[in-house]
């Protein structure tokens, strides 16, 4: 009796012992290099789309978040987590069954060997309520339903994600539908003076003024030019496109209503990245690491736990009789109470296999925490620096569109002066509205930078 005594108190020993939970291994710095120097407090970034002040955009935004469909995915996710989590939760209570029997059976003997065989036919009926229940001595059950809590809350956060996602994803190519849209008013633009320059030029021919091969060049510009316009127009209907499917809603081509960038950049207020600390709380993304890194903690104790002897206990009360019309009465009345230990003694290293393959997991789920951070803060300071550029960059472009417009300007009237030939003013021309699409482009670098940063930074949708 002691030696029993004595074994199972080193099983209460060995299985008291918990399983050590471990940090990820991360380097925080105390602020972002490349933030603005007056960095003091965390950013604003609730509602963060309607910093652009664009109605159309609030609007899609609206139909995006109702209808998307990876946004209702990734809802019915959670519901489903949900459901588990509650599965889970029940088995910390007992089970009630009812448990009800009709039997008939024959059985044929005999008293002696060589003797008559005599046969018995005879009915059973039973009716009773079962209850067992299965003490959590290991904690197994509990860690199982908190391990379902953490996925619970990693598919909620993975929802934020995916939200988050979607919403970013749509104003960048709304931008993008922006850009095409200037894109397309400028080559109209330049179409028309490309036109108008060709009456010019074909009245000058005429009048002997400019030769034939000036008049060839302006109508090769003028149809390079206007082959440009449907591949413009092709674009920005299959970006209004992708637009409408993020939204959740047949294609349908999306005109921008003000297309001025200036509308946009010079609105825009300076968004501080805050503290790096805070960011681990602010992007969802981080927050399903969290969750997954606590999930496979609890799991890794439920496999641990699985090692160790279960005890259950069973308890019926209820009637048995011969007789349908005798069972509820007070003779047929039964009960039962039992309890049981199960015990692995035997499985070839399977659970303590599997105890190692959860271990292997939790140690994954903590480096991927640490490699998602690194990558959260790789993607924060990239977003800072690439405005800082992009600013220098626009600066450096406005004094070359000034310049080239200026260059234009002066050959055009050279021209017409016969001081220069007309490819040195078409050239001029190219340069002129060349600079304008880089202009166009780099604002559209701006602005969708500026999604960049806003999403680094765990911007919301509340």
């Amino acid at each position: 009796m002691l030696r029993y005594t004595a074994f199972l108190i080193i099983i209460l020993l060995v299985s008291c012992t918990p399983v050590k939970r471990q940090s990820p291994s991360l380097n925080i710095p105390e602020r972002f290099r490349n933030d603005l120097p007056e960095t003091k407090s965390s950013p604003h970034l609730d509602h963060w789309w309607k910093d652009f002040n664009d109605p159309l955009l609030n609007d899609l935004i609206e139909r995006a978040l109702k209808h998307n469909h990876d946004i209702k995915l990734a809802a019915e996710r959670v519901l489903e987590a949900r459901a588990i989590l509650k599965a889970k939760g029940s088995e910390l209570f007992p089970s009630i069954n009812l448990k009800a029997e009709a039997t008939r059976q024959k059985q044929s003997f005999s008293f002696s060997p060589g003797g008559n065989r005599t046969t018995i036919t005879g009915n059973s009926f039973m009716f009773t309520p079962v209850v067992s229940y299965e003490l959590d001595l290991w904690q197994r059950i509990n860690s199982s339903r908190r391990a379902s809590y953490s996925r619970l809350i990693s598919t909620m956060e993975a929802r934020e994600a995916v939200m988050q996602t979607v919403l970013s994803d749509l104003v960048t190519l709304y931008f993008e539908r922006l850009s095409l849209e200037r894109k397309i008013e400028l080559t109209k633009r330049r179409i028309k003076n490309s036109e108008d320059n060709l009456k010019v030029i074909s009245s000058r021919y005429r009048r002997g003024l400019s030769s034939y091969l000036d008049l060839l060049q302006a109508k090769t510009q003028l149809s390079e030019v206007r082959a440009r316009l449907p591949v413009l127009m092709k674009q920005a209907e299959d970006v209004s496109y992708r637009i409408t499917l993020l939204a959740g809603q047949y294609p349908e081509n999306i005109k921008p209503e003000n297309p001025d960038y200036e509308n946009y950049i010079s609105r825009l207020r300076p968004v501080n990245a805050g503290i790096p600390s805070e960011l681990l709380l602010r992007r969802p993304d981080l927050r399903v690491k969290a969750a997954e890194m606590e999930a496979t903690f609890e799991e890794l104790k439920v496999s641990r736990a699985k090692r160790f002897p279960s005890l259950s206990l069973t308890a019926n009360y209820g009637w048995i009789s011969d007789e349908l019309r005798g069972l509820f009465k007070p003779e047929s009345i039964i009960w039962q109470l039992s309890s049981g230990i199960l015990s692995p003694l035997f499985d070839a290293g399977r659970l303590k296999s599997n105890e190692q393959a959860a271990l292997s997991r939790y140690r994954q789920s903590l480096i991927s925490y640490a490699k998602a951070v690194l990558q959260a803060f790789y993607e924060v300071e990239t977003a800072l620096m690439t405005r800082k550029a992009l600013y220098r960059e626009r600066q450096d472009l406005m004094n070359l569109l000034k310049d080239s417009k200026l260059t234009y300007d002066a050959s055009l009237k050279r021209y017409q002066r016969g001081l220069v030939d007309l490819l040195t003013v078409l050239n001029a021309e190219r340069q002129f509205y060349l600079a304008q699409e880089k202009l166009i482009d780099v604002d559209t670098a701006i602005l969708k930078n500026r999604v960049f940063l806003y999403r680094a930074l765990g911007g919301t949708w509340t």
